[in-house]
């Protein structure tokens, strides 16, 4: 992540996520990121996107996701994440692979998803 700013959150220090200029920074727009990379809303006023991650950054940690797997998306939960990468375990009761835990690098939303 490239000329990112770390965002904290200001009642407590808590790291919230990431903001990073957006692909059209000439219209000076910034992109929330999860504390994994994950975009969160989209392009705002800087303002903003701080303003959405210190509301919203770490309560998507505990949302439900979808990954896909194979050629088939799949209810899952966030088990852990860091910058670098995501674990997920599968949740969807009619899955064969119920309860596997898969590791994603800086995954996007074409792999994962909040469903």
């Amino acid at each position: 992540m490239s000329k990112h700013r770390t965002v904290y959150r200001a009642e407590d220090g808590e790291h919230v996520g990431y903001v990073v200029p957006a692909r059209d920074a000439a219209a000076a727009r910034w992109q929330a990121l999860t504390v994994f990379g994950y975009p969160l809303g989209g392009p705002a006023a800087f303002d903003d996107s701080v303003a959405l991650l210190e509301a919203e950054g770490l309560a998507v940690l505990a949302d439900r996701w979808s990954v896909k797997h194979g050629d088939d998306w799949f209810a899952c939960r966030l088990v852990e994440t860091s910058p670098d990468e995501v674990v997920v375990q599968i949740e969807d009761f009619g899955a064969e692979d119920f309860g596997k835990r898969l590791r994603l690098e800086r995954p996007g939303p074409e792999v994962l998803k909040r469903a």
